[in-house]
């Protein structure tokens, strides 16, 4: 089933509600922090709770499935290259590199952007690369893609 418009819903509410509500406020160290908690809140109420009546028996207990992230044909994607052990890592792996539906599955973890503050545009999508045949070495990687490069899917 896609849902990319439930996740753009959840998208914009949070890109709004930091925006407009957390980015300006002095402590941003303390904003950051209650804005992640808020936005966990957000994507159960939003995107889980749907998901969970579209797909769920009421009383029946429900691990929310894998949301796939599929790209458009010739979609640029960054992968993380590790500097170090625990190191947080740099998004050039491979310069230029570009994905089709086919070519790679990812598993979506959250938005992204590289700028924290003061806006968020949450111009990319956070993923796992689930498969990647061509380039088997980058399979358990994160991957970053334009989320308005992607449909997301829920097999329910």
């Amino acid at each position: 089933m896609e849902i990319t418009d439930l996740m753009n819903t959840y998208r914009e509410c949070s890109r709004n509600l930091w925006n407009v509500y957390f980015s300006r406020r002095e402590d941003i160290g303390a904003s950051l922090d209650a804005f992640e908690q808020i936005r966990e809140l957000l994507f159960e109420a939003l995107v889980v709770s749907e998901l969970v009546r579209d797909g769920t028996k009421e009383g029946e207990e429900n691990d929310l499935p894998i949301l796939k992230v599929v790209p458009r044909p010739r979609s640029e994607i960054l992968i993380n290259r590790l500097s170090e052990p625990g190191g947080a890592g740099y998004w050039d792996q491979e310069k230029d590199l570009v994905v089709g539906p086919d070519d790679i599955t990812l598993q979506f973890l959250d938005y992204f952007d590289f700028s924290q503050v003061p806006l968020k545009e949450f111009h990319y999508c956070l993923c796992k690369v689930l498969s990647f045949p061509t380039r088997i070495g980058y399979v358990g990687r994160q991957a970053l893609i334009q989320a308005s490069e992607v449909k997301v899917f829920c097999d329910l």
